[in-house]
């Protein structure tokens, strides 16, 4: 699979197409950096629980989690650290398959207008549902000289793909517990920077970004997502809610 690594300093882009919105909107996205850097998105599952793509698994040491929060400046939200994570059990990192990781934080946040946990789909995908992603990074592919890493986070709207035109941008790269979304167009999507992110249905966090063409928002290659029911029950039981 055409898999892209979460490392800062290979981030070519994230959101592409889309536009600066406001935590406010979206008060359970997180950013987790890298010694100061972003390496990831990731959603708020529960006070000490965040969900992100267990492509992301760093040290612990080196991981912060910043909460409530548009900017990555420093001082901005709540800060915490990982005190331990949990890696989908029947994750594939060859394939990207399961690419779910759940982190648990050192202290509970503190919930408000600007932080808030979502609730974890149950139900699969249909295709053509409006969706949303977000996250930060540069709003240009590919990266290069003129990347562009956007202070702000960035929003999108796409659409879900069923699994028959999924197969047909990917073929067998692509397994029950992924699915596809984009525009037809092209020139919206998440891209690796947004690993991790989340990807919202009707209010249900539905994906997580896991996956997708090096180059971002290209007609007929949509991102590639971990698909959430198909680990509602595993989340269930390790958060314990």
């Amino acid at each position: 699979a055409p898999s892209l690594p979460a490392v800062p300093e290979e981030d070519e882009s994230r959101i592409i197409g889309g536009r600066p919105c406001s935590v406010a909107q979206r008060p359970f996205q997180v950013a987790l950096t890298k010694r100061g850097q972003i390496l990831c998105g990731g959603s708020l599952v529960g006070a000490r629980w965040v969900l992100t793509a267990a492509h992301c698994r760093q040290p612990l040491r080196d991981l912060q989690v910043l909460i409530g929060t548009n900017t990555l400046r420093a001082g901005s939200g709540q800060v915490r650290r990982v005190s331990r994570l949990q890696v989908h059990p029947a994750y594939n990192p060859r394939r990207n398959d399961n690419d779910f990781m759940l982190l648990h934080l050192d202290a509970p946040v503190r919930f408000g207008p600007r932080v808030k946990k979502i609730r974890v789909a149950t139900r699969c995908p249909r295709a053509g549902q409006n969706c949303s992603v977000s996250g930060w990074g540069t709003t240009k592919s590919p990266g290069g000289t003129w990347a562009q890493l956007p202070r702000d986070l960035q929003c999108a709207q796409v659409q879900t793909v069923g699994p028959e035109q999924c197969a047909r941008a990917y073929g067998s790269a692509v397994t029950p517990n992924m699915f596809c979304a984009g525009v037809p167009q092209g020139g919206v999507d998440s891209c690796q920077g947004d690993s991790g992110g989340p990807l919202v249905c009707g209010g249900y966090l539905q994906g997580v970004v896991s996956w997708g063409m090096a180059v971002c928002g290209q007609r007929g290659q949509p991102g590639v997502y971990s698909n959430v029911c198909r680990a509602s029950g595993w989340i269930r039981r390790v958060i314990g809610e």
